[in-house]
């Protein structure tokens, strides 16, 4: 008995030794296999991190000192109406792109096109004193800076009609010039009107100041106490109006308003 004791004993000793030994044999193995996973897991991040930096486009804080407003994407000008224009933004293949991602959402519809009006609060639904954010939720356009944005810069709105720039002085806008296309007053006044059309359309409250012998500032002063510091200036050269603009003072009188050499 005590034999087949020691023998039984003995056995027992053997298969727990065993299963011992197979224990830290796994566990060495899963050791291995998490440091190798880790391993590649870091070599596939770091190979990540080194593509994702190397396709960046290179960081710059210059803007470009000049600029077209159809030189930037493809927003069609708005049509329509009076003051409620509206137009297509969305082009050639990316159309159902768009659509499909904005499913959820209202349609951004330009304001601004050809049949939109200058006056002595602004032009169409972008208004003096609006901030350039504003004047692109309110138009439905991309405003486009042309000159280095500072305290004083030019920003024109990408897709509208040509001839268009908005002057943005301490960060609001200031001032509109019109030295092209079909932009009217609501007088009808525009680019090539007779010379002679404000002072027959409001005799009393044009002022003249003449530039040269061919060129006549004409300024439209309102007689309205809410628009008293806002003006439209009419400049004509020989027989027609060849430029126009409108805005709050002083800025809209100035012929350089941000020292820049331009008018």
């Amino acid at each position: 008995m005590q034999g087949r004791q020691i023998a039984v004993v003995l056995i027992a000793l053997i298969v727990i030794v065993g299963a011992g030994l197979f224990v830290v044999s796994i566990g060495d193995d899963d050791d291995s296999d998490s440091a190798a996973d880790a391993t590649t897991t870091t070599s596939t991040l770091a190979d990540t991190t080194t593509t994702t930096t190397s396709t960046l486009p290179p960081t710059t804080t210059s803007i470009p000192t000049e600029c077209a407003a159809d030189e930037v994407g493809d927003t069609d000008n708005g049509d329509g109406d009076g003051d409620e224009a509206t137009g297509d933004q969305t082009d050639g293949d990316d159309a159902g792109d768009q659509t499909d991602a904005g499913d959820d959402e209202e349609p951004v519809i330009p304001t601004l096109g050809e049949n939109s009006t200058l006056s002595t609060v602004g032009l169409d639904t972008v208004d003096f004193g609006m901030t350039v954010s504003q004047a692109e939720e309110a138009s439905g356009h991309e405003m486009v800076p042309c000159e280095p944005v500072g305290e004083c810069y030019r920003v024109v709105a990408a897709g509208a009609p040509p001839g268009i720039s908005f002057l943005v002085h301490e960060g609001t806008i200031e001032r509109i010039d019109i030295v092209d296309g079909p932009i009217e007053t609501r007088s009808g006044i525009g680019i090539g009107t007779a010379a002679g059309r404000p002072e027959e359309l409001w005799p009393d409250q044009i002022e003249r100041e003449q530039l040269d012998a061919d060129t006549v500032d004409l300024v439209f002063v309102p007689t309205d106490e809410n628009d008293a510091e806002f003006r439209v200036v009419f400049t004509a050269v020989g027989d027609e109006i060849a430029s126009m603009r409108a805005g709050r003072m002083p800025m809209v009188l100035e012929a350089d308003p941000c020292g820049s050499g331009t008018t």
